[in-house]
């Protein structure tokens, strides 16, 4: 990695994070440790410390910036694609966020959405996934009006379909549909076609 120039905080920080996502993506959240993370961004563990109290805290930050770029697209997305089609556009962010985070989901949960110890970079990542919630159901409503349909109306909708869309990731990082000779093209079109019934009211 080439080295970041001294006092360019964002380009560090994005140098610590780039580390971090390469860490975890070769031996998951048990690799993730500080002082490899360091190594890999070219920086000490005492300035490491500066931009993260540990490695929960990096973890979350990957997790928010991944969010975040979802969020951005879904805020872009062209609306007449349908719902299974707006789905099927950022089902490869969302099956690339599983398999970089999926194996260590449940750190994630414990740290950011239930309800023990939090660091404010941990409390700014839930922000960060409701504001992408936010961002799926918005989607998902104006995608219904530009089709003419109406969704049912839930507080749940979107988190419901923001699961089913993990289980769809899960699926196509592990291969299980393949299994069953089933292709993942012929997964996808199933399970988002399947997604949009279920969340769109009958007249």
């Amino acid at each position: 990695m080439e080295t970041t120039a001294w006092g360019d905080a964002q380009a560090r920080r994005r140098d610590i994070l780039a580390s971090a996502e390469d860490l975890l993506a070769e031996s998951g959240y048990a690799g993730l440790t500080m002082r490899a993370i360091a190594v890999g961004a070219g920086v000490s563990s005492g300035t490491l410390y500066q931009y993260f109290d540990g490695k929960e805290d990096v973890f979350v930050a990957l997790m928010a910036a991944r969010l975040e770029t979802l969020r951005t697209t879904l805020d872009g997305l062209d609306r007449t694609v349908g719902i299974a089609g707006l789905l099927r556009e950022i089902l490869p962010q969302v099956r690339e966020l599983w398999r970089l985070f999926g194996r260590s989901a449940q750190q994630w949960e414990s740290k950011v959405l239930a309800g023990g110890p939090r660091g404010r970079r941990a409390v700014t990542s839930a922000t960060v996934f409701r504001r992408m919630a936010r961002a799926l159901e918005r989607a998902l409503h104006e995608t219904a009006a530009a089709s003419g349909q109406t969704l049912v109306d839930h507080p749940a909708t979107a988190y419901w379909v923001w699961d089913s869309l993990i289980g769809l990731a899960d699926d196509i990082v592990h291969g299980g549909s393949l299994q069953a000779r089933i292709s993942a093209a012929r997964m996808v079109d199933f399970a988002t076609e399947t997604i949009e019934r279920g969340i769109v009211a009958t007249p």
